[in-house]
């Protein structure tokens, strides 16, 4: 019997952060640039993207990412992204705690 898929690790991304960012910043295109850098340091497969309302934790200048590991929503933290980095910052964050394994990253 073959081993299941691991749940995707869900990113939250604050529709209201990229609302509350200088245009020049380019909040409603960074979805979809985050989408690239997680494909370029392949994670596309092991992620998912997805639009949240408001997480409460407002940063000016930066957008905030709810990271939920997987199912079980243990390791479930906030990363504060740049959005002048197009999702790069995310995907490193991303890599380095996959780096660490599954039980000291919260991740699967």
């Amino acid at each position: 019997m073959a081993a299941e898929d691991p749940d995707p690790i869900e990113l939250h991304l604050c529709h209201r952060c990229l609302m509350r960012l200088p245009v020049d910043a380019g909040g409603v295109d960074l979805p979809r640039r985050v989408r690239e850098a997680l494909k370029a340091h392949g994670l596309a497969g092991r992620t998912q993207l997805i639009p949240a309302s408001c997480l409460g934790h407002c940063p000016t200048g930066k957008v905030t990412v709810l990271v939920v590991p997987d199912a079980t929503a243990r390791g479930t933290h906030a990363k504060l992204i740049d959005p002048k980095e197009d999702g790069e910052d995310l995907a490193r964050h991303l890599e380095a705690k996959l780096a660490r394994g599954p039980s000291k990253a919260g991740l699967p």
